[in-house]
């Protein structure tokens, strides 16, 4: 039974006439809790079509999330939506814009059929995958976005090879984002980048309104990896945003010459920074070996700058959001600070004893201690919260995922790293069963 209260106060007002203010409108017994803030939910879409109709499919599906996601994100509303209404925040848009669909056109597509199925603007899109690019050519200050950022740990042992990975974003992220399971057959109209379009298959992580890639995922071909922003103090206009240098990662082949071309991207070049941690499944356990990539632009050539590190046999690795290998400026800000701060507390976990398994990587990728930089950080109040862990499992061929604390709640989705064709269409046995049907009638006599 529903019960109401509400308590008035008359206040004089408007040449005497008195009006009824609520001061107080309250329902108590209700038949429901409140919803809590980290809700127990990791949307899975599957999908097939060309690149707009994937990207429309997700838009649709998720039209309500990625609406309410960009009218609440601070950096876009806040900062780069004016930007953009100038004339030379425009002219750096634009300069960007025409790089990418120059290289990854099939993308720019992918996003417009989002934006279309959202019903949202595609300039918006676009500006939060441009991110820093923007405010930092245009020499206008923007507000530290704190301590965002994500945690990639490996181990590689013979009894266990794992890729961990933990999400961290602003707090508008927290429950705004799903996995995409897609095949894509690029359409006529959706080729001639130099990036050549070609059929993909991919499970991904996305964020309400990005690109799948631009977080963890893997593909058909064996290639399992997750991202790690670099936050560098001068990401370059005209060249292109790292979503589409990421999202090109889930098409390409388990092949080391393959992805180092890409993450290179000859003939353009990344605007801005980012890791990329990887390995390959289909190779035997005992020659396993995991690799991390770090990727900055490169102002005085067409192309990013790579460098690439290689972890075998009993050998581990934890990057988080700062160059370790390459020389790049880099923001002095919370994302850097915090970098620091879970580097350490790893090397203090493992200063007596290295991380060996599966319970070794969810104690330290779910560790909550250096408050206000914990590894995994999920306090209400945070301004930057862990809103996803996930551990890719290379011998178990498993995708194991949560949403909260992995120390004191069970994971909330497992999905298998291994792809299966399905049956083939009925009709295609329908029409193969008619055409032997004709080949085997007798011509008649003459």
């Amino acid at each position: 039974m529903k019960t109401a209260l509400a308590v008035v106060s008359l206040t004089l007002v408007n040449f005497g006439v008195l009006h009824g203010l609520s001061i107080v409108d309250e329902v108590s017994g209700t038949c429901c809790p409140p919803v809590a803030r980290r809700q127990n939910s990791i949307p899975v879409h599957y999908v097939t079509g060309t690149h707009y109709e994937v990207g429309y499919s997700v838009g649709r599906t998720f039209g309500t999330i990625i609406k309410q996601f960009i009218s609440a994100y601070e950096p876009l509303q806040s900062e780069l939506l004016k930007m953009f209404a100038l004339p030379e925040g425009r002219k750096i848009y634009e300069e960007s814009l025409k790089s990418t669909e120059q290289y990854f056109p099939q993308y720019v597509i992918e996003l417009k059929g989002m934006a279309d199925g959202a019903d949202v603007p595609f300039h918006e899109l676009f500006l939060m995958a441009l991110d820093d690019t923007l405010p930092k050519n245009l020499n206008t200050s923007s507000k530290d976005k704190g301590p965002v950022g994500c945690t990639s740990f490996i181990i590689n042992n013979l009894n266990a090879q794992l890729l961990g990975h933990t999400e961290d974003a602003m707090s508008e992220t927290v429950n705004n984002y799903y996995i995409i399971s897609a095949h894509v057959v690029p359409g006529e109209d959706e080729s001639g980048g130099l990036f050549a379009a070609r059929d993909e298959k991919f499970e991904a992580l996305a964020y309400a309104g990005h690109l799948p890639g631009y977080a963890s995922g893997h593909n058909h071909h064996g290639l399992v990896f997750s991202i790690n922003t670099i936050f560098v103090s001068k990401p370059l206009r005209g060249k292109i945003p790292r979503e589409f240098i990421t999202r090109a990662l889930l098409a390409s082949k388990a092949n080391l010459t393959e992805i180092v071309d890409v993450l290179t991207n000859k003939g353009i070049g990344t605007a801005d920074g980012f890791n990329v941690n990887f390995a390959f499944l289909d190779v035997p356990v005992k020659s396993r070996v995991f690799y991390t990539a770090e990727v900055t632009p490169k102002a005085e050539d067409n192309r990013s700058e790579v460098y690439l590190a290689d972890f075998g046999i009993g050998r581990n690795s934890l990057h988080t959001n700062r160059l370790l290998h390459l020389k790049y400026p880099e923001l002095n800000e919370a994302a850097y600070g915090s970098s620091v701060s879970r580097e350490s507390r790893y090397r203090q976990m493992t200063k007596n004893r290295d991380a060996t398994s599966l319970e070794d990587m969810i104690e330290i990728l779910g560790n909550k201690e250096d408050d206000p930089w914990p590894i995994f950080s999920d306090k209400a109040t945070a301004r930057v919260s862990t809103i996803h862990l996930g551990i890719f499992d290379f011998i178990g061929k498993t995708w194991t995922m949560w949403t909260n604390d992995p120390i004191n709640n069970a994971p909330l989705l497992q999905l298998p790293l291994t792809f299966r064709n399905f049956v083939n269409p009925i009709g295609n046995k329908v029409a193969t069963n008619k055409v032997d049907a004709i080949g085997t009638i007798d011509e008649p006599d003459n």
